[in-house]
């Protein structure tokens, strides 16, 4: 008999008999530490759907903050890619020249000129048609993209022009092309 209480004076008794030493005792998980735990689910729930928010709130202004990176990069792109199509006219004697004979008589140009002409037309449609996509993107800023609808009804105007777009339009995006038909069709040059 004496070992059997050697044996279980070294052990603790079972916490449904009544705590021996209550800082190594823990609690049940009945009555009011069931509602214990409860109350810590809810505090975790909040503090998880707070957090789930305040992640959603930094994505929106990272990705608000990325899309105004990129227009102004597509913007200074356009602008790049207008400038240089300007200094071509402006650095080159032939081509101020070709633009010129394009403008009073068409009808007189030879088939290099012509040629060289059309794809000078095809070049000034690109810049357009990838403003026009950026805008349709939301990759080129909207007010930017008034000024390239400016410069449409410009182009429009240009010697040879129309008569360009009917010919080659079908090799442009489909929304560009009902855009510079609207723009043709709207448009009227000064004689």
């Amino acid at each position: 008999m004496q070992e059997a209480d050697q044996e279980t004076s070294g052990r603790q008794a079972p916490l449904a008999a009544g705590p021996s030493n209550p800082s190594t005792e823990r609690p049940m998980l009945v009555g009011n530490g069931s509602r214990e735990l409860g109350r810590w689910a809810q505090i975790t729930d909040v503090v998880g759907t707070v957090a789930v928010v305040v992640s959603l709130i930094y994505v929106g202004l990272q990705v608000r903050q990325n899309t105004a990176s990129i227009q102004t990069s597509t913007s200074q792109s356009m602008y790049q890619m207008h400038q240089d199509r300007t200094l071509i006219e402006l650095e080159s004697p032939e081509v101020a020249d070709l633009l010129l004979r394009a403008s009073r008589s068409p009808e007189r140009m030879t088939p290099v000129d012509s040629l060289r002409y059309s794809r000078y037309l095809n070049l000034r449609l690109n810049v357009h048609e990838a403003a026009y996509t950026n805008v349709l993107q939301g990759t080129l800023e909207v007010g930017m993209a008034t000024g390239w609808l400016d410069g449409m009804a410009e182009d429009a105007c240009t010697p040879g022009m129309s008569g360009y777009w009917d010919k080659w339009k079908t090799g442009y995006h489909a929304a560009f092309r009902a855009a510079m038909d609207s723009v043709l069709s709207v448009t009227e040059c000064p004689s």
